[in-house]
């Protein structure tokens, strides 16, 4: 699969080619629901982000689904351009477009998050604090958070998750599941507009 990376203003970014597989034609019996951090849930947290004057940094964890082992063996057909008659591949990692693969990878990411000493928020998928940090993500878009006095934890957390996987660090937070975020911390306001968004359906 062969796609353009925007940014927030629609201006190109990169060019990227993955190889995935045909998760429409792939049957199996194993769960693949993967839990997602609810819009109004990334609202309440920027509303606390700018009462409590709170740091946040930005992470994308690259090729996220492949840090993700299979639990059970999956082969398919090599792809165009690599046939090979009689043949088929097994998979070692979970591809993007395979059924459990987004599963997979938050089940991977959480059970990380859980090791750096973080523990979930109940009822609310997705959130991880600790005493010292809140972490909350949408698939490969992470997100931490910490009052100014506690830049060493998220200093900390950072080089753990930098080691576990390949990640991105993006620096304070842009973009996040489609809504641009702008921010003046001298005056204690955070904005959040969909304007990248609106500009791309209406062209």
């Amino acid at each position: 699969m062969f796609k353009y990376k925007f940014d927030e203003e629609g201006y190109l970014l990169k060019y990227k080619a993955r190889i995935c597989v045909r998760g429409d034609l792939q049957h199996t019996t194993e769960e693949t629901h993967a839990a997602t951090l609810a819009v109004k849930i990334f609202r309440a947290l920027m509303a606390i982000a700018t009462y409590f004057n709170l740091e946040i940094r930005q992470y994308d964890a690259v090729n996220a689904f492949t840090n993700s082992k299979l639990e059970r063996r999956v082969y398919c057909y090599t792809p165009e351009g690599f046939d090979e008659p009689d043949y088929v591949w097994e998979l070692r990692r979970a591809l993007y477009g395979l059924k459990t693969s987004p599963r997979l990878w938050y089940k991977d990411l959480t059970s990380s998050l859980e090791k750096f000493g973080l523990t979930p928020v109940p009822d609310v998928p997705c959130l991880y604090k600790n005493d010292k940090a809140i972490v909350f993500f949408y698939v490969d878009d992470i997100i931490m958070m910490a009052t100014p006095g506690n830049n060493s934890a998220l200093d900390e957390l950072e080089s753990k998750l930098c080691k576990r996987y390949e990640i991105t660090k993006l620096g304070n937070l842009g973009t996040f599941i489609g809504i641009t975020v702008q921010r003046d911390r001298a005056l204690g306001q955070i904005w959040l507009h969909q304007k990248g968004y609106i500009s791309k359906i209406n062209n």
